[in-house]
């Protein structure tokens, strides 16, 4: 496992992005208090930012805390693991740092502000997002499983991202 990141979500999803990847569709700037979502939801840009594996969206998720795994070339321990979904293939391209945060950084965007390190090592990288109940001392913990394995080029993306990525 590379990390394990807590994420609290008020706007319903989460984004893993790459920065300063994200930064190419805007012209290689974006202005604070930009609302960059909308462009993703309004443009080619979404697609784009998935195609290019810049971005990595999940959405329609309730508010509240969610943990994010990640594992580099391993997989998770099967024990106390429910998968409730399990997406392939997504592709992450690594230029910078791999970012996670509430969906709400793209609505009214600041450097940094909300952002979660990743610590993934720069390069490409073939994702299948598991949507996964962990039960942890009788509790159920709800946690999104990335689960990245190096690759030598994007490939081309078959999936689309769930508009419903609810664990409960």
């Amino acid at each position: 496992m590379v990390k394990i990141i807590k994420v609290d979500v008020d706007f319903n999803g989460i984004i893993i992005f790459d920065y300063p990847g994200i930064l190419v569709p805007f012209g290689g700037k974006i202005k604070d208090g930009d609302n960059i979502l909308q462009g993703f939801t309004t443009t080619d840009k979404g697609d784009l930012v998935l195609d290019e594996g810049i971005a990595l969206p999940i959405m329609g998720i309730d508010d509240g805390g969610y943990v994010v795994r990640l594992f580099l070339n391993e997989l998770p321990d099967r024990e106390n693991r429910e998968v409730i979904f399990s997406d392939k293939y997504f592709y992450l391209n690594v230029t910078g740092g791999l970012y996670i945060a509430d969906m709400s950084v793209f609505w009214e965007w600041e450097d940094y502000t909300g952002w979660h390190n990743a610590d993934v090592p720069k390069g490409i990288y073939k994702v299948s997002l598991e949507g996964v109940h962990l039960e942890k001392d009788g509790d159920i913990v709800y946690c999104y499983d990335l689960i990245l394995e190096k690759t030598s080029k994007i490939g081309i993306r078959e999936i689309e991202p769930r508009s419903d990525s609810r664990l409960c």
